[in-house]
């Protein structure tokens, strides 16, 4: 997954006159033969009208002229060229392109659009994903296949955060840009390179990536790790915008000194993550970077020119320095994600931009790191120790350098206040989830086998640890699988609290929801020995499932105690 998901842009003409200049394309002429030869069979042709941005289109083919091809000059050795593509909006349409075999329902597009080298499939209806701004890889019919979401799903997820935005309306219409609703094409660009890497990445490494359990092991607003995260992004910036050799060692080496100090008080499984994550993503993040070297000096694609706040690619510096920049805001903790501050959300894509950085890095250091990555054991870190092989007193030196920075005594000072306001709203999402209005639904897992293993369907933008037992799951609805004694689907978000400890899982349900309600659903169930067995409840905001269970009410909270299928009251 990445960023992407948040960039978002108002399509209006240009769509109409895009799909003309289209119509040239060859290709389209062979799907209108394909939709003939289908009519004359007397067989279903596909939806004419192409519901997803076409300009997406336009911008994925500008992307795969450089990465479907042996000679990949942004990563030697992938060649995307049998990669399908995905393009959806929620429960509108998908499109596929490039499939070697699509899933039922999907018929060749008969319209102007194509892509080149690809054939288009359109499927109306209930969409692969649901979910807005998806923008990764996935599985579908066995092959993995990059995906994008569309302009207007992203659209729709950056309006949710600004409704979801705690300021008053007023501030926030005042606040509102056309920036804030515009999607750079050269930010699609790199978001589709982004996700190509991803499915190149799983043929390469499939075991390779980021546990994101372990995020519930990371010590988030821990004040020295986050000082010492400020100054690794300015260690990089430095580096990146270095135009010497001994200028890039210089800061590479001081960066180096600060990653092994700050890494030296951080839990492995801590360190584990990020390796994961800054190879996964960050590495990802990377090829946007390095697409914007390799696409320099280039002539773009005529559809291109439709494209809001396109200018060529003459001169990609500034998009360049626009990366180096987020990274920067990022690693200092001055970007807030999905509106929380406190969580895992700012953590994690701090690792998309450090990884980004440090393979940008490498370039500058050495030649053959990428041919090294994909190696089980090796990080991006190893990687730039073996190619700096720094001596103990060099690093003594640059960390002491660090430390006397004048922005140093600030840093602690900001962080120690993130710690402890974090500290007060992660107490007061708590209180709410246990004791706020409405009613409450804990289910108890605490009679089960400590075989039955507890599986969680969540995002990793959506974590709040309030200490070694107790987590908080927030942002999507909400998925836990109790081995095979139950299943819990939330429908819409609300926050969830799981505790080791106690081996339950709580949260409210949705606000009108009344016990009234709930005990209407409760009375058509059927007990034995104060027991249902094959429990299905429909509640409000959620769904249970449970081959046994015990119900009863404390207050406002409903309790489910999942028993083992055997096991009599």
């Amino acid at each position: 997954m990445n960023e992407g998901k948040f960039l978002v842009q108002i399509r209006t003409a240009q769509i109409f006159i895009f799909a003309l200049v289209l119509t040239i394309l060859p290709a389209s002429l062979v799907n209108a033969q394909d939709a003939a030869k289908r009519t004359a069979k007397g067989l279903p042709s596909s939806p004419v009208k192409l519901q997803v941005d076409p300009l997406l289109i336009a911008e994925a083919a500008e992307v795969w002229a450089l990465i479907a091809s042996p000679d990949n000059p942004i990563w030697p050795g992938w060649d995307a060229s049998s990669t399908p593509l995905l393009f959806y909006l929620p429960g509108e349409q998908d499109v596929l392109i490039n499939h070697p075999h699509p899933p039922d329902g999907f018929l060749p597009y008969t319209g102007p659009i194509s892509f080149p080298g690809g054939r288009v499939f359109l499927r109306n209806g209930p969409t692969i994903l649901q979910w807005d701004g998806q923008n990764t890889s996935k599985d579908i019919a066995g092959v993995r296949t990059l995906v994008v979401a569309d302009t207007l799903s992203n659209l729709r997820n950056h309006v949710k955060d600004l409704l979801q935005d705690t300021r008053p309306a007023a501030e926030k219409v005042q606040a509102l840009n056309f920036s804030d609703l515009a999607t750079d094409p050269y930010d699609q660009l790199a978001m589709v390179v982004h996700e190509a890497f991803h499915v190149f990445q799983n043929a390469q490494a499939p075991d390779k990536g980021a546990n994101e359990m372990l995020l519930l092991q990371y010590p988030v607003l821990s004040v020295e790790n986050n000082v010492g995260l400020a100054q690794e992004g300015s260690a990089l910036a430095e580096a990146l915008r270095a135009t010497d050799g001994a200028a890039v060692r210089r800061a590479a080496v001081r960066w180096l000194a600060l990653r092994k100090d700050r890494r030296a008080s951080l839990p492995a499984k801590a360190v584990e993550y990020e390796d994961g994550c800054e190879f996964k993503e960050g590495l990802a993040k990377y090829t946007g970077y390095r697409l914007f070297q390799v696409l320099e000096g280039r002539e773009p694609g005529a559809a291109m020119s439709w494209a809001q706040g396109f200018a060529g690619y003459a001169d990609l510096a500034p998009q360049r320095e626009q990366l180096i920049e987020s990274m920067l805001k990022h690693m200092s903790g001055a970007v807030i994600v999905n509106n929380d501050p406190y969580g895992t959300a700012p953590l994690r894509m701090r690792l998309y931009y450090s990884g980004m950085a440090v393979g940008a890095m490498l370039d500058k250091l050495t030649s053959n790191w990428k041919s090294r990555i994909f190696s089980p054991d090796t990080s991006l870190t190893t990687v730039a120790e073996e190619a700096l092989k720094p001596s103990s007193a060099e690093l003594v030196a640059a960390l002491r350098e660090a430390r006397s920075d004048p922005t140093y005594a600030s840093l602690v000072q900001s962080k120690t206040k993130l710690a402890e306001e974090g500290k007060a709203h992660t107490q007061a999402v708590l209180n709410e989830i246990e004791r706020g209005p409405g009613v409450g639904l804990i289910v108890d897992y605490s009679r089960l086998d400590s075989s039955s293993k507890v599986g969680m369907n969540f995002t990793p933008f959506g974590i709040t640890k309030v200490d070694g037992e107790r987590t908080i799951f927030s942002q999507i609805p909400i998925g836990v699988i109790f081995g095979k004694e139950g299943e819990l689907s939330q429908k819409v978000p609300a926050p969830l609290l799981r505790d080791n400890g106690r081996r339950l899982v709580l949260f409210r349900l949705p606000a009108g929801a009344t016990r009234a309600e709930v005990e209407k659903v409760l009375a058509s169930l059927q007990t034995q020995d104060g027991a249902v067995a094959n429990l299905a409840l429909d509640l409000p905001g959620v769904s249970l499932k449970a081959s046994k269970a015990q119900i009863r009410w404390s207050g406002e909270d409903l309790i489910i105690v999942l028993l083992k299928a055997n096991e009599t009251k």
